[in-house]
């Protein structure tokens, strides 16, 4: 088993096969541009674009493959945003952040309530290429039958609730920066 802090301390955007995880309405593979649009905290229209956009990984308390890896990214913007009380933009995107966490606690709290099967021993594990979207695939050329295929394949039980596991596991770490 990884140690899971240390892996959520050091993993980096580029690490991550944003093209090849399911969102909500779309693949996450502009999440790497909007998150730098969130980390820079210049333009606050491009900023609340980017945020609304990069959210699709939840949707209607249903996480999606990128949900653990983005919020990595977003508590590090996070950190970053709270230690800039002169930049207004910071300071807006630090709030929304901020109650943005605590609905997707809830969401991993919910999940908790009811019965699911264990997490995949490692948060890693969710980058193998059995829940990925394979490379050859394009989504959006899918059939009904084959899409519905590719979902069975991508939301196993075991990563649906790692998932929510993990998320919770990332989230737990903004407290520590409160």
């Amino acid at each position: 088993m990884e140690d899971v802090k240390n892996y959520i301390d050091n993993i980096k955007i580029e690490d991550i096969p944003w093209d090849r995880m399911i969102t909500a309405y779309d693949t996450a593979e502009n999440y790497p541009e909007l998150l730098k649009i969130l980390d820079e905290m210049k333009d606050l229209d491009k900023v609340k674009q980017a945020l609304n956009k990069i959210s699709d990984f939840e949707h209607q308390s249903t996480l999606f493959t990128p949900a653990p890896f983005v919020l990595i990214f977003l508590v590090r913007i996070y950190e970053k945003a709270i230690n800039s009380p002169d930049n207004p933009v910071a300071v807006w995107l630090a709030d929304r952040l901020a109650r943005s966490f605590e609905y997707y606690t809830e969401v991993c709290d919910d999940i908790e309530k009811i019965e699911h099967p264990k997490a995949l021993e490692n948060m890693s594990d969710i980058l193998n290429e059995n829940y990925l979207i394979p490379e050859c695939v394009n989504i959006f050329d899918c059939d009904e039958d084959e899409f519905e295929e590719l979902n069975e394949k991508l939301f196993q039980e075991n990563l649906f609730y790692s998932l929510y596991y993990y998320s919770g596991v990332v989230l737990a770490e903004v407290s520590h920066t409160e």
